[in-house]
Formats: structure tokens, sequence, C-alpha cells
């Protein structure tokens, strides 16, 4: 049997998966070394319930660093809509399902989210 090659990204995906938060920032920052840009908005944003679990005094920095890449980052930002969105992590503090929204507006939206770069 052979080692499989070092992947950063997959392992990245399985530390989110399993809510390893303190594995998942590191592998984050080689992930985002390796790309030479930081990571997509969708990746970045499956970050925020562990936050909320495991650093919950953390929790708004991290969410309003979020909300602001979306600002920058999203072709056609509205204040509306980055209030809607802005509500949404705020409810995710306690409630991650309230992300589900912020999920699938990224999808559609022009932001960089809707363009994967975890290879």
């Amino acid at each position: 049997m052979t080692a499989r090659p070092w992947k950063p990204a997959v392992e990245l995906e399985g530390a989110l998966e399993r809510g390893d938060l303190e594995y998942a920032i590191t592998l984050a920052a080689e992930v985002a070394q390796h790309q030479g840009r930081p990571l997509d908005l969708g990746t970045a944003l499956r970050f925020l319930p562990a936050v909320a679990a495991q650093r919950p005094g953390e929790f708004d920095a991290w969410a309003l660093r979020w909300l602001t890449r979306w600002i920058k980052e999203t072709r056609g930002a509205t204040i509306g809509r980055a209030a809607e969105i802005a509500c949404s992590l705020a409810d995710a503090e306690g409630e991650p399902i309230a992300l589900d929204s912020v999920r699938n507006s990224l999808k559609g939206s022009g932001s960089r989210a809707s363009r994967p770069h975890l290879r």
C-alpha cells in the first residue's frame, strides 16, 4: 500500500465536517497559501458553527469578517441583502441552521463562493 498524497483542502473538508476548529484553522492557512488567495466564502462560512460552539466570545468578530468579505466580493450587493444576511449570521450563533439561507444565496450570487477554489 502506498501513501496517499497530502491534500490539505481534502483534510480541511474533513476537519470542518467533524467540527475540529483548531485543525481546520491550521489547514485553512495552508490551503489559502497554496491557492494564493483566501478561502472561498462558502468554505469560510462553514467555520461559523464551530466558532459559535467552541469560541462563542469570538463569533461576532468571525461573522463580521465574513460579512465584510461578502460585501466586498459580491457583485450587486445591496444594503437590504446585507441586512438579511447579517440577521441570519446573528441567528446562527444559537441556531446553525440559520446559515442555510446564506449558503443558498451564495449559490446564485456573483460572489467568489459561487466559484469554488478548493482543490
